[in-house]
């Protein structure tokens, strides 16, 4: 089942920070809007939940850093406790996208765009924003297969 229209919440779960990213309501855009300086997974899944709430996002989609291989480790495994915490912080279907080098991505988007030394965050950011567009390219060739339900 398909993620109904609307804005989407991207996350890119890291150790420092979280990158944020929003899409438009048709599913059209995705744009990085900042970063969550991560202090605690309670604190970062309070201020997730508040900003999904604000923005009136309809679903959240949390980065899944699979291995290489496509397999899944450790990193993965915190990313799905960080998914169960966030499921008790707000009723949003929450989603998972393969993450897979969208810090490297992010990095080369940034600098070709003349930004060689981008501040803490600025990479999280773009790596949510390409993170929800896969997810966003996904559902579009597959709006069947995706997983818009809750943190499992």
């Amino acid at each position: 089942m398909a993620t109904d229209p609307g804005i989407l919440l991207g996350i890119d779960f890291g150790h420092r920070h979280l990158g944020v990213a929003l899409s438009d309501g048709l599913g059209i855009s995705t744009e990085p809007v900042g970063f969550i300086a991560r202090q605690s997974d309670e604190q970062a899944a309070a201020v997730v939940a508040q900003l999904a709430a604000h923005h009136r996002a309809v679903a959240i989609v949390l980065g899944l850093p699979l291995n290489a291989d496509g397999s899944e480790g450790k990193a993965v495994r915190l990313v799905r406790a960080f998914g169960h915490l966030l499921a008790r912080h707000t009723q949003l279907p929450l989603c998972y996208a393969d993450e897979r080098y969208s810090s490297e991505e992010a990095q080369e988007a940034l600098r070709a765009a003349g930004e060689t030394d981008p501040p803490p965050g600025r990479v999280d950011a773009k790596a949510a924003a390409i993170i929800l567009r896969r997810h966003l390219d996904a559902e579009d060739r597959h709006p069947d297969t995706t997983d818009p339900g809750r943190a499992q």
